[in-house]
């Protein structure tokens, strides 16, 4: 078993009051590894440091290809050690081998690579003489320190997607990882030292969000928060970062739809729903939550999906068939098995799995349940688990109102054969992202982006680069005149 340290200034060192808390295996309730408990103090020092390390100029001003030819090291040492990490990942959170090295660490491995080559090039305005006596361009400059808040279901990505591009352009960051899932990326910052990063330019902090969070998003000397996490932590760091006026890119969960129109190809479809909805074992903000049936198609559309919920296999994440793992903690188990009592009240329970059958862990397999209630809570709040919920539609302009009907706005799908629904779909969803025909597929080039109470601002993508840096204006004069054609507005008399 490993004791991690805290990595501040390109060093490990013990927190303020050495103190330890466990790391938890979701999937055997054994203790895998033990933390420093970071305290206000630590969170200070690592601020300091990155503080200190953006303000000296080394890391901002380098030409963007030495930044990401830093990037591209860091990317070849996951690389390099693909199945370690995905090991690591699984032993953290529970997830299935499969998924852990061939999406979550393959997929990082991907955005690494992408944050590098973009990070070359930021788009801009073209430059130009928009007032005739002088030429305007644009920089785009650094935001300064960055505090990437990461959460417990994607810890390893969420570094990729909150702490890499932020580097990438400029940027120097403290990470807070979930007190759950830390593992990962307390050995990234093993990467980083390896590597050879400059000091101060990547730093970690573990510890509870109450103590190091709030730091973070309380200082002055952070510039802005990324946080992706639940839409309650999110309000409470808007709150406490609004005094210090700092940036926010927040993505704060979604109630995913899945609408499927009675053309569809239902074997597709269900299947769809299958991934989409169990994805993560369950605990992922894009999951198919929300499954929209049309009625004519309703009861066939029922039958093949509880056929394939049946065949889920549930149990050890280190077996290549296993296909769901166990939720992250006991906590999180007995949350969804309080929304699946809720389920009950509210609606039908097409198929429930339950949770018996295991020595240890927290393992829940899936639940399916129906409701016609689009105000029912199953149906408004984020479960996070294996619970889909089924529900009926009639027509194309009530199926939309019920799906837009939640305060999130992240991921939503639409399944159907006719080109013209489908883009009127796209066209009329409130959701950052709409997938046809498909569920879950986000590529590096891609944003994954939010509207309404799921947050704002965009990870992946070139956009997500532009996320953690600032516009300005720079204006150089063509004229050499001491007297500008304009000057009379102000001071004189006019020419």
């Amino acid at each position: 078993m490993k004791s991690y340290d805290l990595f501040i200034d390109n060093e490990w060192v013990k927190s303020e009051r050495e103190e330890e808390q466990k790391v938890i295996n979701p999937a055997n309730e054994e203790t895998i590894a033990l933390i420093q408990k970071g305290s206000r103090e630590d969170t200070r020092a690592a601020i300091d440091a990155a503080r200190t390390a953006f303000d000296s100029g080394e890391w901002a001003r380098l030409s963007p290809v030495f930044r990401a030819d830093y990037v591209m090291k860091l990317a070849k040492v996951l690389e390099e050690n693909l199945t370690r990490y995905g090991e690591l990942e699984l032993q953290n959170t529970g997830k299935p081998i499969k998924q852990v090295i061939d999406y979550d660490v393959a997929y990082t491995l991907d955005n690494l690579k992408f944050f590098a080559g973009a990070s070359r090039v930021i788009d801009g305005v073209a430059t130009n003489e928009y007032i005739p006596d002088g030429t305007s361009m644009l920089r785009r400059d650094p935001v300064g320190v960055v505090a990437a808040i990461t959460p417990w279901n994607y810890p390893l990505m969420m570094v990729g997607w909150r702490a890499i591009p932020a580097l990438a352009v400029g940027n120097t960051v403290v990470v807070k990882p979930a007190s759950y899932t830390p593992l990962t990326t307390l050995e990234l910052a093993d990467a980083v030292s390896k590597v050879g990063f400059p000091k101060g330019v990547f730093n970690v902090v573990t510890g509870s969000g109450a103590e190091v969070g709030e730091e973070l998003a309380r200082s002055d000397k952070v510039d802005m928060i990324a946080f992706t996490g639940s839409n309650e932590v999110g309000r409470r760091i808007s709150n406490i970062a609004s005094s210090s006026v700092k940036r926010l890119s927040l993505e704060l969960g979604g109630k995913a739809p899945f609408i499927v129109f009675d053309d569809a190809d239902l074997d597709a479809a269900s299947e769809g729903a299958v991934i989409g909805g169990l994805i993560n074992n369950g605990q992922d903000c894009s999951a198919a939550t929300r499954i929209y049936v049309q009625e004519g198609v309703f009861e066939k559309f029922k039958k093949l999906l509880i056929e394939k919920v049946r065949k889920i296999r549930v149990g050890d994440p280190t077996d290549m068939k296993t296909d769901l793992g166990p939720l992250i903690s006991k906590d999180q188990q007995t949350r969804v098995k309080e929304y699946i009592e809720i389920g009950k009240k509210e609606g039908d329970v097409l198929y429930e799995g339950g949770s018996e059958g295991f020595k240890s862990g927290f393992f829940l397999k899936p639940t399916l349940i129906f409701t016609d209630d689009n105000r029912a809570r199953i149906v408004q709040e984020e479960i996070f688990g294996p619970v889909p919920v089924l529900l009926k539609f009639k027509t194309y302009q009530e199926v939309i109102e019920k799906a837009n009907d939640v305060m999130y706005g992240l991921g939503s799908s639409v399944w159907t054969k006719n080109v013209r629904l489908a883009m009127l779909a796209a066209r009329d969803l409130r959701f950052g992202t709409v997938w046809v025909n498909d569920h879950a597929p986000i590529p590096s080039e891609m944003p994954w982006s939010p509207m309404k109470k799921s947050g704002y601002g965009a990870s992946t993508s070139r956009y997500s680069l532009e996320e953690f840096t600032t516009v300005k204006h720079v204006y150089v004069d063509l004229t050499g005149l001491v007297r500008k054609s304009w000057h009379y507005q102000i001071y004189g008399d006019k020419p």
